[in-house]
C-alpha cells in the first residue's frame, strides 16, 4: 500500500534516507509557531542579538548600487573574507592557515561537513563518532554507506570528551574520526592540549583523518580553548570546521568555513560548485569587513552565556531527581532526568505540557537517553522563565 501511494514512478525509487532521520527540532519549531507561549529551550539557535556593527555593514553593502554585492562570488569564497578568516584563526586559535590554499567558505558548518564526507567517505569505510553527538552528523555519514562506530563521552561534574575512550576506539581500520569540541549537545570539551596531542599522534600513526568540529569554540568557560589545528600545521590528517552562525547569532545567514590540506580544499571546492555555487554573498562581504573588530562582542556574549549556564545548572541540580553537569563550552546543557523518567521522549512531552520545549537526549545517541538538551543562549529572563516552568512541572 505504501509503494502504491507513491505512484508507479516513485515506486521504482529506493529511498536514500529514512524519514525518521528528520531532526526533532523541525517538529519543535512547528509546535512553537502554533503556541507562542511555549518557551523554546530546544532549537539550537543563538537567541541573542547579532552584532549591531555587523548588521549595519550588511545593510550598507546591500544598498550599494555601484558595487553590487548581490552577485555570485567565487565558489571558494571572497578573497578578503578568506584573509580575514586567516587572521581570525590566528587570533582565536593561535593557528596559521593560507587563505588561498587552506580555506573554503561554506554554507554553514553543515555544508563543510557534507562536502568533506562526500569526498572522503566510501561504502564500507569505518568512521568513529561521539555518543552523545550531533544527530545530523550520523545522518550525513550514514548516506555514504560506512560502518559507524562510536566512542562514549564521560559524564561527571561536567560532560567531557574522554581522551582514553577515543584512543581505545581508534584502530587501523578506522578511516575518519569526528571530534566535536565544545560538544553539541553536551557542552563537553577535549580538556587540554595533552589530550589533543595524544589523539593526533595516534591518528598520524594509524593514518586516520580527523574532523575537528569547533563551531562553538569562542564560547568556552573553563580555561582557554585548545584547538587541534596547531598539532597538524600541514593538515595531512586534519579538517577543521567552524561557523559564524552560532558565534554571532546569524544562523540564517548560513556562513561557515573549512580549513584543510590544499588537495582536500580543491576537491571540496569543485564539489561545492555543483551543490551551492557559492556561500551567501552579503554575509561574506559583511564578515570580511567586520571580523577584525569582533572581540568586544564575543567577550560580552561569553560572559552572558557563562552566567546563564552557572545559574541554570544550580537551579536544575536543586530539583530532586535531576543531575545537571556543567557545560565547558557552547550553549547547551544535557541534564539527566532518568531518575524521574527513563524515556527522554516521555520527559519532553511532560515538559511540553508544562510550557517548555526541550530536545530528547535519545536523538543524540544511546548515551543521551534519559537526558534532555536545554539551551541557555537566551537572555536570562527567558531562561529563568523556562527553568521556573520545569521546576513547577516536576514538582506537580
Amino acid at each position: 500500500m505504501e509503494e502504491l501511494s507513491r505512484g508507479r514512478a516513485l515506486g521504482k525509487v529506493t529511498a536514500v534516507i529514512e524519514e525518521s532521520e528528520r531532526s526533532p527540532m523541525g517538529t519543535m519549531k512547528k509546535i512553537m509557531q502554533e503556541n507562542p507561549d511555549i518557551v523554546n529551550m530546544s532549537i539550537g539557535e543563538a537567541n541573542f542579538d547579532p552584532p549591531a556593527e555587523l548588521i549595519d555593514i550588511a545593510c550598507r553593502l546591500s544598498a550599494d548600487k555601484v558595487n553590487r554585492r548581490s552577485l555570485y562570488t567565487s565558489t571558494r569564497g571572497l578573497p578578503p573574507l578568506r584573509q580575514a578568516i586567516a587572521r581570525y584563526m590566528k587570533k582565536t586559535l593561535g593557528a596559521d592557515a593560507d587563505p588561498d590554499e587552506n580555506i573554503l567558505v561554506t554554507v554553514g558548518g553543515t555544508e563543510a561537513l557534507h562536502l568533506a564526507i562526500k569526498v572522503l567517505v566510501r561504502p564500507g569505510d569505518k568512521v568513529l563518532l561521539p555518543n552523545p553527538g550531533w544527530g545530523a552528523l550520523e545522518g550525513l555519514m550514514r548516506r555514504q554507506g560506512p560502518e559507524i562506530l562510536y566512542y562514549p563521552l564521560r559524564k561527571a561534574h561536567a560532560w567531557t570528551v574522554d581522551t582514553d575512550a577515543v584512543l581505545q576506539a581508534m584502530h587501523a581500520g578506522v578511516k575518519v574520526l569526528v571530534v566535536n569540541s565544545p560538544s553539541n549537545p553536551t557542552g563537553a570539551m577535549v580538556v587540554d592540549s595533552a589530550g589533543w596531542a595524544r589523539i593526533m599522534e595516534k591518528a598520524k600513526e594509524l593514518d586516520i583523518f580527523v574532523f575537528s568540529d569547533e563551531v562553538y569554540h569562542v564560547y568556552t568557560y573553563e580555561g582557554p580553548f585548545v584547538s587541534a589545528v596547531g598539532l597538524d600545521p600541514t593538515f595531512e590528517n586534519l579538517l577543521l570546521i567552524d561557523s559564524f552562525s552560532k558565534a554571532f547569532a546569524v544562523m540564517g545567514w548560513r556562513i561557515g568555513y573549512a580549513v584543510a590540506h590544499p588537495w582536500l580544499i580543491r576537491q571540496m571546492d569543485v564539489y561545492k560548485e555543483t551543490v551551492s555555487a557559492c556561500t551567501p554573498s552579503i554575509a561574506q562581504w559583511a564578515f570580511a569587513e567586520y571580523l577584525d573588530s569582533c572581540d568586544a562582542y564575543l567577550e560580552q556574549r561569553r560572559a552572558m552565556l557563562k552566567d546563564n549556564m552557572e545559574k541554570m545548572v544550580a537551579r536544575l541540580n536543586a530539583i530532586p531527581g535531576v543531575f545537571c553537569p556543567k557545560a565547558q563550552g557552547g550553549f547547551y546543557l544535557l541534564p539527566d532526568f532518568s531518575a524521574l523518567e527513563p524515556s527522554s521522549v516521555a520527559m519532553v512531552e511532560k515538559l511540553l505540557r508544562g510550557g517548555v520545549a526541550t530536545a530528547p537526549g535519545a536523538a543524540f545517541g544511546s548515551m543521551g537517553e534519559g537526558c534532555l538538551r536545554l539551551l541557555f543562549s537566551q537572555e536570562w529572563l527567558d531562561v529563568d522563565k523556562a527553568v521556573s516552568r520545569i521546576e513547577k512541572t516536576l514538582a506537580g
